[in-house]
């Protein structure tokens, strides 16, 4: 009971302890990042006027107050413009916006300061979204600043929702208001490493690994989007195109993995329609991934233009599980209700931020509370509940190999001295005739074991044979394997390399026994026949030969007393 509940502890002070690492990380991180916030922020989001496809708007009170048209195109111009003459801005600063799949030129007057997209726009290729820096000249307050961008992605434009201006050209600010999804984006891509790289160094070994393996792919993935959805990889990287297939590429991958989590743990647990189903759903994950894949390589149709069908492909995926109840059955073990759990919790925030992007995209809610996803604390969540989850299933699978292996042990050995038993015997002796190689076999018979039974108990004659069974491990230790085939028969396997050392080995066992200190001598009779490649007998042969011998020993040892 005592071990028991000890393993229980442990159990518990494992999935603290790992818990914990994350939290303190997270924190301690974030406290970083947000260290990096810059007071020398100007808002330059009013007075903007806008102009597309002939219509001309008025200053805004906002810039995030204007909606790009649903049946905006590519190649279509938006051109934002605000008179700097009311501001008073006489040093260097600099320009930042988000602009989302368009080329972006900043012009000061007529002068232009800033290009970026046109060219990959005119090739077809995809130009990207990000955060964009433009150093601007002094006193702004003379000129006026106008921002021209070009559509580039069919349904994938959105409105610039912030303009600020700097005092320098720095994004630290930038990261230390998005400090909580890089922080998470960062800790998911090192800890999805690290349990990748783990995983399939120990699947070879061990299949169970193989989950490990899939969590660290998919929190890879998550990691490496919610870097890019934020766009703080722009610590590292400042190319748009390759930062936004990147985000794309780790979205539409992150489903696989997923999928086959799931598939790992529910299956043989759930009904096979309902397992197939599952296949059939990252089936069609991984279909979706190489046909957007070939089309954006080939720059026929691009990444972004495919995400509300990914939308969909989820939400029905996740609306599946949901009413069918894939993630949970009142049977469920403990890691197993973890990790349903952390599931049901991933599938939540991923179902809530659907709604979120889908809602702000619908109603042009640039700049409000839906813009910032809750997918990454969803993931951490999920990912928390994965490792202790997984944490319980190794050592449920721990202790059931311990076990099996016990009752392994128990099967081959012999109950009253703990060496190997008939069973093992016949174990070994099939390997035996399978193997064509030289061994020697060992027939030992317990002298008086019947005497010491009648006279002293049976007792007695145990004390006996554990006695002759010590002596017997001694002796051929190291040397041969030593088996008790019932009552006073045991029975010694010497292989090849050993076989020189037989003779001292049962030198040995002659000089241990008459150091037993028992109520009668202890006396053995013994006989062996050595088996060479090539001889056609089986190992049953050969121990009855080693038997016929151990009888003459027994036979000429009789006739020598009564003599």
């Amino acid at each position: 009971m005592l071990l028991r509940n000890g393993k229980k502890i442990l159990r518990l002070l494992i999935a603290v302890v790992a818990a914990v690492i994350v939290v303190l990380f997270v924190v301690s991180f974030n406290g970083m990042c947000r260290h990096g916030s810059c007071n020398n922020v100007i808002a330059l989001n009013d007075g903007w006027s806008i102009s597309f496809g002939g219509i001309h708007l008025p200053p805004m009170e906002h810039v995030s107050d204007f909606r790009v048209p649903s049946n905006i195109q590519p190649g279509d111009t938006i051109i934002y413009e605000r008179d700097m003459r009311n501001d008073s801005i006489p040093l260097p600063t600099t320009l930042r916006f988000h602009a989302y799949h368009v080329a972006v030129a900043v012009y000061v007057d007529s002068v232009c300061y800033y290009r970026y997209g046109f060219e990959r726009f005119k090739e077809g290729k995809l130009v990207g979204s990000g955060i964009h820096l433009v150093n601007m000249p002094e006193f702004l307050d003379d000129h006026v600043i106008r921002v021209v961008t070009i559509v580039t992605e069919k349904a994938a434009a959105k409105s610039v929702a912030q303009i600020e201006l700097l005092r320098s050209n720095s994004m630290t600010d930038y990261f230390s208001q998005n400090s909580d999804s890089i922080t998470i984006g960062i800790f998911l891509m090192f800890f999805g490493a690290i349990a990748f790289i783990t995983g399939c160094c120990a699947v070879g070994f061990d299949r169970a690994y193989y989950r490990l393996v899939l969590i660290g792919l998919f929190a890879g993935l998550m990691g490496l989007w919610t870097l890019n959805y934020a766009k703080g990889i722009q610590i590292v990287s400042t190319n748009y195109a390759l930062d936004t297939t990147l985000e794309y590429v780790s979205l539409y991958l992150a489903a696989i993995p997923f999928g086959l989590l799931i598939i790992n743990m529910r299956a043989g647990k759930i009904s096979t329609w309902k397992l197939n189903v599952l296949k059939v759903i990252v089936g069609f994950g991984v279909l979706f991934f190489l046909v957007t894949t070939i089309l954006h390589v080939t720059d026929i149709a691009h990444y972004p233009t495919f995400l509300l069908v990914y939308h969909c492909y989820i939400f029905v995926s996740f609306l599946f599980m949901v009413i069918f109840k894939v993630l949970y059955d009142r049977g469920a073990g403990m890691q197993e209700k973890i990790l349903a759990s952390g599931t049901v919790v991933f599938v939540l925030f991923g179902i809530a931020d659907l709604f979120r992007y889908n809602v702000q995209n619908l109603f042009g809610l640039e700049k409000s509370f839906l813009d910032a996803t809750c997918l990454p604390v969803g993931t951490l969540l999920f990912i928390l509940f994965l490792m202790v989850g997984y944490l319980v299933y190794m050592y449920e699978e721990l202790m059931d190999k311990t076990e099996k292996e016990v009752l392994r042990q128990i099967a081959y050995r012999d109950a009253l001295t703990g060496i190997y038993n008939r069973a093992k015997c016949e174990r070994i002796f099939e390997v035996l005739n399978r193997d064509d190689s030289d061994y020697a076999i060992v027939s030992i018979d317990v002298n008086g074991l019947k005497y010491v039974n009648d006279h002293f108990g049976h007792s007695m004659g145990d004390k006996l044979l554990c006695a002759f069974a010590d002596v017997f491990k001694n002796a051929f230790n190291g040397i041969g394997t030593t088996i008790r085939m019932g009552g006073d028969e045991f029975v010694a396997i010497v292989r090849a390399e050993h076989l020189s050392d037989l003779s001292t080995a049962l030198k040995t066992m002659v000089l241990l026994e008459k150091e037993a200190k028992l109520p009668i001598a202890l006396n053995v009779a013994y006989g062996y026949s050595v088996r060479r490649r090539g001889d056609a007998v089986t190992a049953m042969d050969v121990y009855r030969m080693a038997d016929a011998n151990m009888y003459a020993m027994k036979l000429a040892s009789k006739q020598q007393r009564m003599a």
